[in-house]
């Protein structure tokens, strides 16, 4: 061990013969307080703290009980930050925070129409730019010295100065306090605390900002005299450059190194404020993107399906999928994708697209066989994915494979939370097997829709192209134009695919 850490050790640890390091150390500790000027403060014979440092305490409780009550009200807190960061924005960007306050934003909404997004947007980025300002580090550096204020207002000098006197009550300053000296030891901890709290005392402080700030948000009244504040910074300054509280705690304690430090505020107020402001504007803009999207699919829904309801299966649903979503649990998050497949297939597939696909895949003479089996193929490649989402909605029934465990699982998750992940395991299991179901159906059905609109275009032209016999194909639709009927399914087809897409990019937005 080197000499320098030896001789630490052994101050700290008292080990060694008399007349060692510490001892000199301490002797020397009584001697900067005797000569200090401050002395008086503590009496190193008796190893008390005088009464005159109960007094010197009681002088700034009361110089800052006015400020304590004043700071501790919660509503004032979010003033102070909001006028603390204002102080120092310039107008155009105090503009844009008008603009955007959720008053505004509301008002906006009655008339701005579908630009509104657009707008809260190029408003989100000026107020970012406005905030890219030499001023902005000016209100944190202001906001922080309210924070070291409000540090050292709210230390408990009423506990403190009840060791001096046990009879003293908190913010009287009426009664005359009995003080008394108290062993050093016994104010120590008090002390140290203290120190940690005091303000910044350099004379460079914008402390006049910081109190025409408290000043407005009280209504324009001083809270206290600024030549008080100014004359207690002062006494701490002096304080602090005595160093006597830290001598004192040397001498107490035993430990002629010990450093008392005070704690340095660092908040960043205006990062803060923005980021919050921006999140708080951005679930607005996300709320009208949510809100045109949903209104998007609605109308495609009702494009394709009308009037009737496209709720098809009776356990793979929203409404079933609530139940997890109220404990917090993984959701049937492709639900209403899914219902809307088994809707497409069981009103259109099987039915008006099923009867089309009869009369031109299996009487129609195509010059192209590669093109027929195509689209022949991808018809029953969706037919085919039926028994599969029967399947799937069948094994959520209370007696089915998923569903039986699932209600075992629901019925212990509250007290068992390992059965939390088992849910949500089963729950992601059935929400793959159905965006496969549903991966497979769409690009099948889009390979249908193709088909239909290349029979659509053929259908006038001159000659035909893809089949020849359009006249005798004319004669089997008894009911409605043939062109017309393929030109209303081939609208179906590319609504609903639409439809799955909005879905799909919903769902992703939401993760």
């Amino acid at each position: 061990m080197s000499d320098v850490l030896h001789k630490v050790m052994s101050l700290i640890s008292g080990d060694g013969e008399s007349g060692s390091d510490k001892d000199i150390l301490l002797k020397q500790l009584v001697k900067e307080i005797s000569h200090n000027k401050y002395a008086k403060f503590y009496r190193v014979r008796q190893e008390e703290a005088d009464i005159s440092l109960g007094q010197y305490f009681f002088s700034l409780y009361k110089a800052v009980y006015p400020l304590q009550v004043f700071l501790s009200d919660p509503a004032r807190e979010a003033k102070i930050r909001q006028i603390s960061l204002e102080a120092f924005l310039d107008k155009p960007t105090m503009d844009v925070i008008k603009r955007l306050s959720p008053d505004a934003i509301a008002d906006r909404k009655k008339s701005a129409g579908d630009n509104l997004s657009r707008v809260l947007q190029e408003d989100l980025s000026a107020l970012a730019a406005g905030f890219d300002s030499p001023k902005i580090a000016s209100a944190d550096k202001c906001f922080n010295l309210i924070l070291s204020l409000k540090q050292f207002v709210f230390f408990d000098f009423a506990a403190l100065l009840q060791k001096f006197d046990p009879e003293m009550k908190e913010g009287d300053f009426l009664t005359p306090p009995k003080f008394v000296p108290v062993a050093g030891e016994i104010v120590m901890p008090e002390l140290s605390t203290l120190v940690s709290v005091f303000p910044p005392l350099d004379d460079e402080e914008d402390w006049k900002t910081v109190f025409e700030i408290l000043k407005y948000c009280k209504g324009g009244t001083d809270i206290i005299p600024p030549l008080l504040w100014s004359n207690l910074l002062a006494s701490l300054r002096d304080i602090r450059h005595t160093k006597i509280f830290e001598l004192i705690g040397r001498l107490v304690t035993g430990n002629p190194i010990l450093e008392l430090k005070t704690k340095v505020i660092n908040e960043n107020l205006s990062a803060q404020w923005l980021e919050e402001r921006t999140i708080e504007v951005r679930q607005v803009i996300d709320g009208i993107h949510g809100s045109q999207k949903q209104a998007q699919i609605n109308a495609l829904e009702k494009a394709v399906f009308g009037a009737a309801g496209t709720t098809r299966l009776v356990y793979y649903t929203r409404e079933r999928g609530k139940i997890l979503a109220d404990k917090n649990l993984e959701t049937y998050v492709y639900a209403p994708a899914l219902n809307h497949l088994c809707a497409f297939i069981q009103d259109h597939l099987n039915k008006e697209i099923n009867e089309l696909c009869d009369i031109l895949l299996v009487r129609g003479r195509w010059t192209k066989n590669t093109a027929s089996r195509a689209m022949s193929e991808g018809f029953h490649e969706v037919v085919a994915i039926t028994p599969q989402i029967t399947e799937l909605d069948s094994s959520l029934d209370d007696n089915g494979h998923n569903g039986s465990r699932l209600k075992a699982a629901l019925l212990r998750v509250d007290r068992d939370k390992t059965q939390a992940r088992y849910i949500n395991s089963i729950v992601n299991t059935v929400n793959d097997q159905a965006l496969g179901m549903i991966n497979e159906a769409v690009p099948s059905l889009i390979v249908v829709g193709k088909h239909f609109k290349m029979l659509i275009e053929d259908f006038d032209k001159k000659p035909f192209e893809l089949i020849m016999n359009w006249k005798e194909l004319g004669l089997a639709s008894n009911k409605v134009p043939l062109l017309e009927r393929m030109v209303d399914v081939y609208k179906k087809i590319n609504y609903f695919v639409q439809l799955m897409i909005m879905e799909a990019k919903s769902l992703e937005e939401e993760e």
